[in-house]
């Protein structure tokens, strides 16, 4: 009886936790790390600022685990998607997928990435910022692994690798961010738009014949 009691509280808990996280994300990905206050985090989550405090030391520890879960998100779906594939194409076609769709689903979670590049604010402290350059390095260690690779097997041109997940990153990036906003996708369109976005890296547009003669 005990340990079912025990139990039913760490639920309560971790529901209470991410209904903390969840209305941080929010707040965070409209107005940035700066501006926001826990004032508006506990309103948001209807929870007395006091409360907060039972879970998290500061507004610096819920941005830290907010910036973390999708680190870790990302991390482990590219690692995921690594050790299944063998070539650089399935690769990019499956990791594409799974963002797509954890985009959707985290729309908030995306903006606030978006928020964060675009207003420069990735040192919110030190140690946040660090986390953030460990996880980009290694799962970009893993993809420019897999495109050296590519290369050797001639499955794509002899380009920098650096230069070529640069590109599909910043423009990937963007794209998707167009459709939320636009609300141009829908979980039934993640694989027409997965398949769209790996043709155009990988074929380009222009047509094969008339590629051949230029």
């Amino acid at each position: 009886m005990k340990e079912k009691l025990l139990s039913r509280k760490e639920r309560e808990r971790e529901f209470k936790k991410q209904e903390i996280l969840d209305a941080a994300v929010k707040i965070f990905a409209q107005k940035g790390f700066k501006a926001t206050t826990l004032d508006e985090i506990a309103e948001k989550s209807e929870f007395g600022k006091g409360t907060l405090y039972n879970y998290f030391s500061s507004k610096e520890e819920i941005y830290k685990e907010i910036i973390m879960m999708i680190i870790n998100n990302h991390k482990n779906s590219i690692i995921e998607v690594y050790n299944s594939t063998d070539t650089l194409y399935d690769l990019i076609f499956q990791t594409t997928k799974k963002d797509l769709l954890f985009c959707l689903k985290n729309k908030e979670a995306f903006f606030l990435l978006v928020f964060t590049k675009m207003h420069h604010e990735k040192s919110t402290t030190s140690e946040i910022s660090n986390l953030m350059d460990a996880g980009e390095k290694e799962i970009m260690s893993l993809i420019i692994k897999r495109t050296k690779k590519a290369i050797k097997n001639k499955e794509i041109k002899n380009l920098v690798p650096d230069r070529i997940i640069r590109l599909f990153k910043s423009s990937g990036f963007a794209y998707i961010y167009d459709l939320l906003i636009h609300g141009d996708i829908t979980e039934e369109s993640i694989e027409d738009e997965t398949k769209f976005i790996t043709d155009i890296l990988f074929n380009g547009i222009r047509e094969r014949n008339k590629r051949a003669k230029l």
